[in-house]
């Protein structure tokens, strides 16, 4: 076989043993700053989409470490639900690990934060929006006030939906905030779920739970009027990835 054809047998057998194209990494957080499930439904979130995210999990007792190092090689990080208690989980995520995904987005990452991820992605943890995230519950013409599971309306692209709520955020952007795009808003018109840049990146947020599959409401004795709201999880996360289809009433 001569020289070049021998070049081009060894690049095509090259390129049949590897991919076309490997599957984004997506790095959910697991550990002390979530809670039980949580984790794993936001991965079948990712896992499930039309990004046909490869996911890994990131946190303390986890092989992958949440740093700069482990975040250079993914697409997209996720921070699930978690407990009622934004300082401490905060700080269990740590000082190293704010500030690598602070960067990670600033440079073009995605953040995808359910719940306490929403929380955490105000300054009180990640610092990556401009505003400040509260708690609906008590909120002035909440339909909400008290801390158990449970469910309620929101208006997401302006069609009443029902979603899987405890204790969950909206954000209160600064009146200069800019390019925010809001996906859903409770009753009151509080924000129930948003996509807003930093830096080069893009940050989807969501106080309410759409990954909450039917085993959560079975657990905590629930019905979900709408029977299902996974489409709406993987709304929130093309806007997130793509910036597309803006919205707001």
């Amino acid at each position: 076989m001569s020289a070049p054809k021998a070049l081009l047998a060894l690049f095509a057998s090259t390129m049949l043993a590897t991919p076309l194209s490997a599957a984004p990494l997506a790095l959910v957080y697991r550990g002390p700053a979530g809670c039980e499930g949580c984790s794993e439904a936001v991965a079948a979130v990712l896992e499930t989409s039309k990004y046909q995210f490869k996911v890994e999990y990131v946190g303390p007792n986890e092989p992958l470490q949440l740093n700069a190092e482990t975040l250079k090689h993914a697409t997209l990080y996720a921070q699930p639900g978690g407990g009622d208690d934004v300082p401490y989980a905060a700080q269990s995520i740590g000082a190293e690990g704010l500030a690598a995904v602070r960067d990670f987005v600033a440079s073009g990452g995605r953040y995808f934060g359910v719940c306490m991820g929403a929380y955490l992605a105000s300054a009180a943890g990640f610092g990556v929006i401009d505003g400040q995230a509260v708690s609906y519950v008590g909120r002035p013409g909440s339909l909400v006030d008290h801390d158990e599971d449970t469910v309620t309306p929101v208006y997401w692209r302006g069609e009443e939906r029902w979603l899987y709520y405890q204790s969950g955020s909206t954000i209160l952007f600064s009146p200069k905030a800019s390019g925010v795009n809001v996906l859903a808003r409770y009753p009151n018109n509080d924000i129930a779920a948003s996509v807003s840049p930093f830096g080069a990146g893009r940050v989807g947020l969501v106080g309410p739970h759409p990954e909450a599959d039917q085993t959560w409401y079975d657990a905590a004795g629930l019905v979900d009027p709408d029977g299902h709201t996974a489409e709406l999880a993987q709304d929130l996360l093309a806007a997130t990835m793509d910036g597309a289809r803006p919205f707001d009433e």
